[in-house]
C-alpha cells in the first residue's frame, strides 16, 4: 500500500507532466517555431529580470515542497485517548528501547519517534548477538515490545520501521 504523500507526489508530476505536453502540442499545433521566436525575442527584450523572478520563485517553491515533505521530530507532549492526558515523547523512546534491549539477542537498540503530519514515524534499528536468529527477534519485537505502544498511541496514526544488523567480523591481520 502506498503512503498518501507518495500518491499526491505521483499526481502532481503527472498533472504537470501533462500540462507540460498540452502547452507543447498547442505550441506545435499553432506554429511552434513562430511561437516559440516571438517568446524568445520577448525574453531578449525583457532582459534577465523576468527570468530571474521566474527561477527565484520556482527555486522557492521547490524548497517549500522539500521542506513539508522531511519528517519532523515527534512533539515533544504526545495526546493520549483520555482527556486531558499526555505523555513525553521521550518517554516512549526510552520505553521502547529498554523493552527492545530486553529482547534476547539484542545487543544495542535504537529508537526514533518522528511525525509526518498526523502519522507517527517509530524507527527501530536493532543491533543483533552473532547466531542470533533475525525471524525469532523480529517476532518478539513485533508481538511483545511493540502492541502495548500501538495502543498507546491509538488516536494518531503509528508507523513502525524495524532496522535489523549484525556487526561486521573484523579480520585481524597477520604480524
Amino acid at each position: 500500500m502506498r503512503s498518501r504523500s507518495a500518491v499526491a507526489d505521483r499526481a502532481a508530476l503527472a498533472l504537470a507532466g501533462t500540462a507540460l505536453l498540452a502547452g507543447a502540442a498547442g505550441a506545435t499545433r499553432w506554429g511552434g517555431d513562430r511561437i516559440l521566436r516571438t517568446g524568445l525575442r520577448y525574453l531578449e527584450q525583457a532582459g534577465h529580470g523576468p527570468v530571474a523572478l521566474a527561477g527565484l520563485l520556482g527555486t522557492a517553491l521547490w524548497c517549500g515542497l522539500l521542506a513539508t515533505r522531511l519528517p519532523r521530530p515527534a512533539p515533544r507532549r504526545l495526546r493520549l485517548p483520555a482527556p486531558g492526558c499526555s505523555l513525553d515523547s521521550r518517554a516512549v523512546r526510552r520505553a521502547v528501547r529498554a523493552r527492545c534491549s530486553a529482547v534476547p539477542g539484542v545487543v544495542r537498540a535504537r529508537c526514533r519517534l518522528t511525525r509526518r503530519g498526523r502519522r507517527l514515524d517509530l524507527s527501530l534499528t536493532l543491533t543483533l548477538d552473532r547466531g542470533t536468529d533475525p525471524a525469532a527477534v523480529l517476532t518478539d519485537v513485533s508481538t511483545t515490545v511493540l502492541p502495548p505502544f500501538t495502543t498507546l498511541l491509538t488516536p494518531g496514526r503509528l508507523s513502525t520501521r524495524i532496522h535489523l544488523t549484525v556487526p561486521r567480523h573484523r579480520r585481524r591481520r597477520p604480524e
